[in-house]
């Protein structure tokens, strides 16, 4: 009898009203990346974060051995501070994807990553965000909403 290997998988989850509740806001009157400096607070984002339904989904599949990697649209300044959190509540994470650096392109950047990723994995990613969602329909992965909600 032959045993086929199962196909790698990856969990990919964003991290604002996907993971956690954050208080961080966006600034309407700033212009262009100033408008997110409130992302940029490794200490509010550490002490002010409330986890959500779908945490507890990430830290089932991650003590199931599947890779996790967070993508978010926050800045590379609070990596770190989100590895810790996550941390703080059982989930390890493989990398923490942080595209705010690149600039407002949040969307087309996240399917970048995506459609690299979904070549070495079977990937599954969850976003609260539709605009997000919407641009990784062609990326080869399996595409859901904070709810864990197929998407398309």
């Amino acid at each position: 009898m032959t045993h086929m290997k199962e196909e790698a998988k990856a969990f990919v989850f964003d991290l604002d009203g996907t993971l956690f509740e954050t208080s961080a806001v966006i600034h309407e009157e700033a212009e262009g990346l100033d408008a997110f400096i409130e992302f940029n607070d490794c200490e509010k984002l550490a002490l002010e974060s409330k986890p959500l339904p779908l945490l507890d989904f990430a830290r089932t599949v991650a003590n199931e051995g599947h890779e996790v990697y967070i993508l978010t649209a926050r800045q590379s300044i609070v990596a770190q501070t989100i590895m810790s959190l996550l941390s703080q509540y059982g989930v390890t994470a493989q990398q923490v994807y942080c595209v705010g650096d690149k600039g407002l392109e949040v969307s087309a950047y996240k399917a970048e990553l995506l459609r690299e990723l979904s070549l070495k994995f079977r990937t599954y990613f969850f976003d609260n965000e539709e605009p997000n969602l919407e641009a990784a329909v062609d990326c080869g992965v399996f595409l859901y909403d904070e709810t864990r909600t197929r998407f398309n």
